[in-house]
């Protein structure tokens, strides 16, 4: 079975890959940038060069293909890249151009809280991706996962930065909205367990870990995994939106977005234990499996905060 992914070189990409390598399956990536690809096994894969936002660019890549791993996605707009772009008209692209190569098992990872809600953007861009998926006539599988942790991720290395840097670390809000991380190893598991599998066929299925963690619990995580003891001052959300729309205009890579802040109230975990349930296996708790944060530095941490994240932590 030959398996298109997009998104091969991110995050989460990468490890579905190595997941459908280890299940011996003949995978083709699409990659954006030319020389990405250097984070892959290049002699077990097929390397086309594409954007998800230039259908032309997809022919080629799109040829004798029985299933579609979409990925990409973004969180945060930049320049061109915006929610409606990317996280909507790419997956139409993508759905034309699967339909056209007579894809049969199409795979889609959205996000926990994706709604019909157009203020929530982001969300909001996901929930429009994903009627874009069931409408398709193609046989799908919908993954929504909650917070992603693993090497080279964001958020946990993000506040690691904070947590290393600041003998204060700043918490918005209250800090008791809840996450139920998932480890990106155990959501490329699901994700290849749901391609061809007639069980998974047409639904629509919310990934978490084995655990509800607040979002000030998952600061005091990384504090102890780290080995230092840190205050955190709670900074009320009426008091952040300013300095935050102001982080958004100077520098490139703010730590928050309003749109970020404005998706904190959103439940961000599953509703039932469905990694367990549906797909057979318990998934990685965050604490004992983030080692990866005690590579974040004083100096990462402030580079962080200004709005750059160092690539020797996070290289896609």
């Amino acid at each position: 079975m030959t398996v298109l992914v997009t998104g091969a070189t991110g995050f989460l990409g990468r490890r579905v890959v190595k997941a459908l390598l280890e299940k011996g399956k003949e995978v083709r990536c699409l990659v954006h940038s030319p020389g990405a690809e250097a984070v892959l096994d290049q002699d077990r894969v097929d390397i086309h060069y594409g954007s998800v936002s230039d259908p032309p660019s997809l022919r080629t890549a799109f040829y004798d293909l029985e299933a579609v791993v979409h990925l990409v996605a973004i969180i945060r707009e930049k320049r061109g890249a915006t929610f409606y772009r990317v996280n909507v008209q790419g997956v139409l692209n993508v759905l034309r151009a699967a339909s056209t190569a007579g894809v049969k098992s199409f795979v889609h990872v959205s996000a926990i809280g994706a709604q019909n809600t157009p203020r929530l953007r982001y969300l909001y861009s996901k929930w429009q991706g994903e009627q874009a998926v069931i409408r398709s006539g193609i046989p799908y599988t919908i993954l929504r996962p909650s917070l992603l942790f693993g090497e080279g991720d964001e958020f946990m290395n993000s506040l690691a930065g904070l947590v290393k840097a600041l003998p204060v670390v700043p918490v918005i809000g209250s800090g008791q909205n809840q996450f139920q991380p998932v480890a990106a190893d155990d959501v490329a598991r699901c994700v290849v367990s749901s391609i061809d599998n007639a069980d998974m066929e047409n639904r629509l299925v919310e990934l978490g870990g084995p655990e509800r963690l607040t979002y000030e619990r998952i600061v005091d995580i990384i504090a102890e995994t780290i080995g230092v003891r840190r205050v955190k001052l709670h900074v009320p959300l009426s008091l952040i939106r300013y300095p935050v729309w102001l982080m958004q205009r100077v520098i490139p890579r703010p730590p928050v977005t309003l749109d970020q802040l404005a998706m904190l109230p959103v439940p961000n975990y599953p509703e039932s234990d469905t990694v367990q349930a549906v797909f057979g296996f318990e998934p990685q708790p965050v604490a004992g499996n983030i080692d990866f944060v005690k590579k974040v530095g004083r100096v990462d941490g402030l580079k962080i905060a200004l709005g750059f994240m160092p690539s020797h932590i996070r290289d896609h």
